[in-house]
């Protein structure tokens, strides 16, 4: 996550990068890789001690209302503990484990807001078995 004195730089780092872009010509699929990207990146900034995802979704909500996109705060609402892990996925890697980072959960909860679908938004699938392989019933995880 950020560090506190290079927080400013990085948000506006990441807001500047999206800015410089453009939607025009993409096609639904691109703009919700985009979107999934640029919401990755500004969470990961993570400057509050709580309250880091809800941020988010607030501002990714009002972000995407500003662009044209009409979305209120009920798939965030109804889906906010999948929205907070794919979230994490798609900022976690543990290259020793051959964990890399992952933001198709990210794009699945984008598509069922931005298009209508109804992909199926499972936690479950988000958890990282390969880190508590080789764990006796006893060990605790590593983070």
């Amino acid at each position: 996550y950020t560090n506190y004195d290079a927080l400013i730089d990085t948000l506006e780092y990441d807001i500047s990068q999206e800015r410089a872009k453009t939607y025009a010509g993409l096609d639904m699929e691109q703009i919700i890789k985009r979107i999934s990207r640029f919401t990755s990146d500004i969470w990961q900034a993570h400057p509050f001690m709580e309250g880091n995802t809800r941020t988010t979704a607030v501002f990714i909500e009002c972000y995407l209302n500003s662009i044209g996109f009409r979305v209120d705060n009920s798939s965030f609402k109804e889906h906010s503990q999948y929205f907070r892990n794919a979230l994490v996925r798609a900022n976690y890697a543990d290259y020793s484990r051959g964990i890399l980072t992952e933001n198709c959960y990210l794009e699945r909860f984008f598509s069922n807001l931005l298009t209508g679908s109804n992909l199926p938004l499972r936690n479950r699938e988000l958890l990282l078995t390969e880190q508590f392989k080789n764990m006796s019933r006893n060990q605790e995880p590593e983070y």
